[in-house]
């Protein structure tokens, strides 16, 4: 027991961290959207808002394209600010995960496994990433269609060579598994919840 509720502790403290580093990001989400809005409402020069670069990356390739082609500043800003709302959204949904794993740690960090409230918070963090694992989904999506849009895929690679450009986007579902892990243990902990209450009686 003592070797249980020593690592749920030593678990806790990382958790501690990745907490704080969800919330700084969430902060500078919310920070560099406010930066663009207020840009844009008071019309302030692009150059205080932000920069386009000439630079295209594709995992490890990296194109620069030339000032003629270079995208249009206010649609950069839309991707960029519709992408910071998806990625606020997503570190706001990466603290409540880790505030329910930090729930879920604090009973065994009092040698208490098979607390109550253990089943609820891991059924919930199976919710929550579910919820965590499509919103990822739909932000890579969008992330790629607007790249796409912004950039002007057509223009900037049809030539002689290359007469078509498509977009193809898949859905992975394997982020299913992890909050069909979560279910399942919290299936297993309520069932221990059950046998250690029925213990506790017999005593």
């Amino acid at each position: 027991m003592d070797k249980l509720t020593s690592t749920a502790r030593k678990i806790d403290i990382v958790f501690k961290i990745a907490e704080i580093m969800l919330k700084i990001a969430f902060v500078a989400c919310l920070v560099c959207i406010g930066i663009v809005v207020v840009g844009k409402v008071f019309d302030l020069p692009d150059e205080m808002i932000g920069t386009v670069d000439q630079l295209l990356e594709f995992g490890p390739l990296t194109l620069t394209v030339a000032d003629a082609y270079t995208p249009d500043f206010d649609r950069m800003l839309i991707q960029a600010a519709a992408m910071l709302a998806l990625g606020a959204g997503c570190s706001f949904l990466g603290i409540l995960c880790v505030k329910a794993i930090r729930a879920i740690l604090a009973p065994m960090k009092d040698g208490k496994p098979f607390a109550s409230e253990t089943s609820k918070n891991l059924r919930k963090l199976g919710w929550l990433s579910l919820i965590l694992g499509a919103a990822v989904q739909v932000m890579e999506a969008v992330s790629l269609y607007s790249l796409f849009i912004v950039q002007n895929m057509d223009a900037l690679l049809i030539s002689e060579k290359i007469t078509h450009v498509g977009l193809n986007t898949t859905f992975d579902i394997s982020f299913l598994i992890i909050p069909a892990v979560f279910f399942l243990l919290a299936y297993v902990f309520k069932y221990g919840e059950q046998l250690q209450t029925l213990s506790d009686e017999t005593l």
